[in-house]
């Protein structure tokens, strides 16, 4: 099954299909519950992805390609949370253990690389914000009595 999701600058495409195969494909992984995951972490990735309305953004802006790898990563690591929850239902006996190593080193190495994308894509520290015009003014018709002048005189 193929969800092309939209975000703002462009079209992410990803997939059920392409989240089953980052993961070799596991047994017991529903497609609703990655058709889930993928809206929610589009959803996270869109509203935390510097655009180019921000000062400074106009040439940095992250690219579609790094957006899609980020929600490809979150959507790997909720799946595998998932997956280690639930393989004692859907794995023989004899694999169990192979199968709890296995995915939890896969879900350890997918958490790195899930924040690592993170980071690329979303703004520091919210430093991020909009240029625009105010009405705030400075009161006052001296210097000595504009607003926030260290020094009072009495005129």
């Amino acid at each position: 099954m193929y969800h092309r999701i939209t975000i703002v600058g462009g079209n992410v495409a990803v997939t059920t299909s392409q989240i089953r195969d980052l993961l070799n494909r596991p047994r017991g992984l529903n497609e609703g519950t990655i058709t889930e995951y993928i809206t929610i972490r589009t959803a996270e990735v869109t509203k935390k992805a510097r655009m180019t309305g921000y000062v400074g953004v106009t040439t940095n802006a992250p690219t579609d390609t790094l957006k899609e790898s980020a929600i490809k990563f979150l959507v790997c690591v909720d799946c595998l949370r998932v997956l280690v929850d639930t393989v004692h239902a859907v794995v023989p006996e004899k694999e169990k253990g192979t199968m709890d190593i296995r995915f939890a080193k896969q879900l350890s190495s997918f958490e790195k690389s899930a924040g690592e994308a993170l980071r690329a894509i979303e703004e520091k520290g919210a430093t991020a914000f909009v240029v625009k015009s105010t009405a705030t003014r400075v009161g006052g018709t001296t210097s000595s009595k504009l607003s926030g002048n260290l020094y009072s005189y009495n005129e």
